[in-house]
């Protein structure tokens, strides 16, 4: 009894948290997509920052999906220029500037950010001046988002992230050494999660793969039958998945076994799954937003958006999915009913995942400007 009350505790003092930082592109390395931090509508637009001008030709200006710590903002844009902004006031504090587009998020390891980019370079700065610390050269185009793996014995960390020469690679956080690099069957568009000590990752070559994220040993390959282009979740042992094949899917971390498979138009479906209790939720190019229950399937609700959703959603206290759509709105759902609580137009097509830092929340937008709320009083 005294346990339980305590797990409780624990529970709401966590629920009721305003951590100030996402540092984690989805809110933890096992990609499931939830915040601690309790939404009070309507949100306020706080700042906004013009990351980039659109050039002559380009249908849309993407940005990557923020990072926040110590009170500062962190993403690249399509146009090769990776910003670090002041949270408060959305002051630029420092740029970098390659020769690729940064479409996945960083991430943090140590003083360092570490982001891939689509001139082949995974590229890692100091975080307070921007000074270039090391860079790592594969052989293709890097879309995806990049985490961290803190090693439990020696506590080193290790950057884990995928790149279009059909890898993923292991590097040392420091360094930039590589530990080991595992090859796959095609091209790997999202981040990789890790739990368990497993990395899973997927990709164009319409499989997960499951890896000893300490040796990068491979452990299973599971098809799922079509490209999967984003990152997969993990949690309690099930890997939930999202993918072109219209369907979202369950599979047991432990032999691979399919748990459930939901599907119910010819859609696909490009943004991630966010897990919370016994929902998963998810967003899908058929302009709807579905909740499904994690043990069966089967649906609990869903809701119309005017246009494909591309944007992972954040869960946030248990309370209100967050997400974005092509059709140029924000949008906040009850978590149990599906009902909208909020929404706001921003007027440009949103395909990020939300960073959810303390009583911000941003998104980025297909415009090339960066959009952050306060939350409300």
């Amino acid at each position: 009894m005294r346990a339980t009350l305590f797990l409780s505790l624990l529970l709401s003092a966590a629920l009721h948290a305003q951590p100030a930082e996402w540092p984690d592109s989805r809110g933890n390395a096992a990609m499931t997509g939830v915040s601690p931090v309790e939404l009070k509508f309507p949100l306020e637009l706080a700042w906004q920052f013009k990351l980039m001008d659109k050039p002559k030709g380009q249908a849309e200006m993407l940005v990557s999906s923020a990072i926040v710590r110590s009170g500062k903002v962190y993403l690249g844009s399509k146009d090769g220029k990776f910003f670090c902004l002041d949270l408060a006031t959305g002051k630029e504090v420092w740029k970098a500037e390659a020769k690729g587009a940064f479409d996945g998020a960083a991430a943090f390891a140590g003083d360092l950010v570490v982001v891939g980019c689509q001139d082949g370079f995974v590229y890692a700065w100091n975080a307070d001046t921007g000074k270039e610390a090391w860079k790592f050269e594969t052989q293709a185009e890097i879309h995806a988002a990049a985490n961290v793996w803190t090693d439990p014995a020696t506590k080193a960390q290790k950057i884990i992230i995928g790149s279009y020469d059909y890898s993923v690679y292991c590097l040392d956080a420091k360094t930039g050494a590589k530990d080991w690099a595992a090859e796959t069957g095609y091209y790997i568009n999202g981040g990789c999660a890790i739990g368990d000590g497993k990395v899973v990752f997927g990709g164009c070559d319409s499989v997960l793969h499951v890896h000893d994220v300490k040796t990068g040993k491979e452990e299973r390959q599971i098809e799922v039958g079509a490209y999967i282009g984003n990152n997969v979740a993990i949690a309690d042992g099930v890997i939930y998945v999202s993918h072109y094949g219209n369907r979202v899917g369950a599979y047991r971390v432990a032999d691979g076994m399919k748990v459930w498979e939901y599907g119910e138009r010819e859609f696909e479906y490009y943004a991630a799954p966010a897990i919370w209790e016994k929902g998963v939720y998810v967003g899908g190019r058929d302009k709807r937003f579905h909740a499904i229950d994690r043990v069966t399937g089967a649906q609990l609700w869903e809701f119309r958006a005017r246009d494909r959703i591309d944007s992972s959603a954040v869960i946030c206290a248990g309370k209100v999915a967050l997400f974005g759509s092509d059709d140029g709105y924000l949008y906040a759902l009850d978590l149990k009913t599906g009902k909208e609580v909020w929404h706001n137009e921003i007027g440009a097509p949103v395909k990020t995942s939300a960073a959810v830092a303390g009583n911000h929340v941003l998104f980025g937008a297909d415009d090339g400007v960066l959009y952050v709320f306060k939350n409300g009083k």
